[in-house]
């Protein structure tokens, strides 16, 4: 099936590894210029050197998006050496400081905002006029099934992330008539990050399919959205999680 989406230029955060690095390898099957933005330079030019060994178009670029500098001084040599930017894929975050609310130290729930949160409101701002004035736009926010539920230990966490399916709801209604969609892709448990917890196993048993899933499926998800074929399909929020938020027994 053709996505509709060759020749355009699409930048991913987070994208040297892991989910976001399948984001990436995934729109550059596409036919997309991929620029893969993240806090680590060195990882983030190794992903782009992979995809141009296997015949694609990428850049990669060092850049903390907590700060707005940083941010509009790569999305603007971005633009210099690839092009305007026409997808944009908020994959950036972190999870890594779980702790009950009353064990929460002040520094982790800042940092989970200024990452997860703040973050792709400094990206997505960065890169949404162009998109407005060209009439055509994708935007996509990972959200997390956390978001949703809440998560035990998550407090900060799943607080930035239900942020983020607000902020996709209200950027879908700013976009909606000039042809710039957005979405929140709201995962479950995915691999290989799931078994870095120690609540793994549990959480394995909570899933309706009785595994964790792969980069590849939520990558499979974001680029139907990033499509052509998802042209009426804004605000939405899509749920890749195996069933983990269906009731099981």
């Amino acid at each position: 099936m053709d996505l509709g989406i060759r020749g355009r230029v699409a930048l991913v955060t987070g994208g040297a590894r892991s989910l976001g690095r399948a984001d990436a390898t995934t729109l550059a099957g596409e036919g997309c210029a991929i620029a893969i933005v993240d806090l680590d330079g060195d990882g983030a030019a190794q992903a782009a050197g992979e995809i141009e060994a296997s015949g694609g178009r990428a850049g990669g670029y060092a850049c903390d998006i907590r700060e707005s500098a940083q941010v509009q001084a790569v999305v603007a040599r971005i633009e210099r050496e690839l092009g305007p930017v026409d997808i944009c894929v908020n994959n950036a975050g972190l999870i890594y400081t779980v702790a009950q609310l009353k064990d929460m130290k002040d520094e982790d729930w800042e940092l989970n905002l200024a990452v997860n949160l703040t973050g792709t409101y400094k990206v997505t701002k960065a890169v949404f006029p162009g998109m407005r004035e060209r009439h055509w736009g994708r935007i996509v926010c990972m959200a997390s099934i956390a978001g949703l539920m809440g998560g035990f230990g998550q407090t900060a966490y799943a607080t930035s992330k239900i942020g983020l399916i607000g902020f996709a709801k209200s950027v879908a209604l700013e976009g909606a008539r000039y042809n710039v969609t957005c979405n929140a892709i709201a995962p479950g448990i995915v691999a290989p990050n799931a078994k870095l917890s120690p609540l793994y196993e549990r959480m394995v048993k909570r899933v309706a399919m009785q595994r964790e899933g792969e980069p590849e499926d939520v990558a499979s998800a974001v680029a139907f959205l990033c499509s052509e074929r998802a042209r009426y399909i804004t605000g939405a929020v899509l749920t890749v999680t195996g069933g983990m938020d269906l009731f099981t027994f």
